[in-house]
């Protein structure tokens, strides 16, 4: 099963959560497409990770992620996932700066942090090459609180692993 583009509504004890802030969109990194002087272009979609965490064990889920794992909604990933578009946008149109990390099952993955309402959040993703020669998609896998010390990360700008993506044709990073 694939992330979806788009993500229905959700109703949980009678309350309804608009999820239409979630649905695909494009955005473009200046001046580092395939050739010199063009764009590179970012199709973004969001996992249902960035408004549910993993179900425990007696507790009822809400949905189910594309590897088809049952997940429960967390309102606090819901209200920080309500600005990640524009989080987002501004990272790739800016040539944001991001780095590895690796996930609790030992993937990695490309994040960036981002600040809401004083806490910091890392937005995990992975780049897929789109097989066209001049974009990439953006896998957006989760955002969620987490203690990042910056000053001992060493970062690169997300064109860095975005061309590495389009020119090696992998998921970057390597899974």
């Amino acid at each position: 099963m694939s992330i979806p583009n788009e993500h229905p509504s959700i109703t949980i004890n009678g309350t309804t959560y608009d999820l239409a802030h979630l649905k695909a969109f494009s955005a473009s990194i200046p001046g580092k497409g395939a050739t010199a002087g063009t764009d590179l272009l970012v199709e973004v979609v969001f996992s249902n990770h960035v408004y549910t965490e993993r179900t425990k064990h007696g507790e009822q889920h809400h949905a189910v992620d594309h590897y088809g794992t049952k997940r429960t909604f967390d309102g606090g990933r819901y209200e920080m996932s309500k600005g990640l578009g524009a989080a987002i946008r501004s990272q790739i149109e800016n040539n944001g700066l991001t780095y590895v990390s690796k996930s609790y099952g030992g993937v990695d993955n490309l994040v960036f942090v981002e600040m809401e309402d004083g806490h910091t959040w890392a937005v995990v993703y992975c780049l897929q090459p789109l097989g066209d020669g001049c974009s990439v998609r953006m896998e957006v896998l989760s955002a969620h609180p987490k203690v990042i010390h910056q000053k001992t990360i060493s970062r690169r700008n997300l064109s860095y692993f975005a061309r590495t993506c389009l020119f090696k044709e992998t998921r970057i990073p390597k899974a």
